[in-house]
């Protein structure tokens, strides 16, 4: 007769994260793609459609490889078998998220959220001033007087990455404290 084993997989930090590090990248290239295939086609000798057309590959690459990443990452993540489930509540408890940690890491993505909602417009406002510098640089040109940091850009990042951070660490956190209320009642 064969013992039964118990084998949980529980989930790893960093898919919110790339999540919105694509969307990011996503939102620059649809903004500087149209202003910027003109003035690169030029400077490469290549039509303004095959630029338009390699933004538009990379960008369906990008989230290719990231659910490839993330799915490796995941898969090769912990999976300990356990040969009693009190063994595997066990494990489950010492990785459950501390409350504290877990309410800042709440926090963070709300008040991550709320700077993002409001600094969206200002950001890409700046990012357009951003896209136009960069397309006087590739037309040779001089850059004109616009400032490329400006304080919706940090504000903005800055409530991305508690977005990011903050939102990935509070939803596995969430799933993880799941799994083990889950074994924990069935003891």
């Amino acid at each position: 007769m064969q013992r039964p084993s118990f084998t949980v997989r529980y989930p790893e930090y960093g898919h919110l994260e790339a999540t919105i590090a694509f969307a990011l990248v996503a939102l620059v290239v649809h903004r500087a793609t149209p202003v910027l295939a003109g003035p690169l086609a030029g400077a490469a000798d290549v039509a303004p459609e095959r630029v338009r057309l390699g933004s538009a590959a990379l960008l369906w690459l990008a989230p290719a490889v990231a659910v490839a990443v993330s799915s490796v990452r995941q898969r090769r993540g912990r999976a300990p078998e356990f040969g009693a489930r009190d063994v595997l509540v066990n494990f489950l408890e010492h990785h459950r998220p501390d409350p504290a940690r877990h309410a800042v890491h709440g926090l963070a993505a709300l008040l991550g959220g709320l700077i993002v909602g409001l600094g969206h417009p200002r950001f890409v406002d700046a990012l357009d001033g951003a896209v136009m510098i960069a397309r006087r640089l590739v037309a040779g040109a001089p850059p004109g007087s616009a400032a490329l940091i400006s304080v919706a850009w940090l504000l903005f990042l800055a409530g991305l990455v508690g977005v990011a951070v903050g939102g990935d660490r509070f939803l596995v956190g969430l799933a993880r404290e799941a799994l083990y209320r889950y074994h924990s009642t069935k003891l």
